[in-house]
């Protein structure tokens, strides 16, 4: 059986899950941090690919607590505040 350990995901890793940047843009940022020694996420901040504020509800609401619990967190557990809209529109 294959390990999983959240805490060797990286945040690029994160993004590409959530449709929120693809591979090309990963290799990008991670040569920019190479040349630069800059944070892989300031980098995608600063070339306006993800906001900060997309980053910090990421690393609140999935990433602290996969590495809380050991593993990754089933599909659907984190509800926005969008997702709960659209559930609540489509009920009536």
């Amino acid at each position: 059986m294959i390990s999983y350990d959240p805490a060797d995901k990286r945040l690029g890793s994160y993004l590409m899950d959530a449709g929120l940047l693809t591979s090309s843009q990963v290799d990008v940022a991670l040569n920019d941090q190479y040349s630069t020694g800059m944070l892989f996420g300031d980098i995608i901040v600063e070339r306006g690919w993800v906001k900060k504020q997309t980053i910090e509800y990421l690393y609140r609401k999935i990433i602290e607590l996969e590495r809380e619990i050991g593993q990754p967190l089933d599909k659907g557990v984190v509800k926005t505040s969008y997702s709960l809209y659209n559930l609540r529109k489509t009920d009536r």
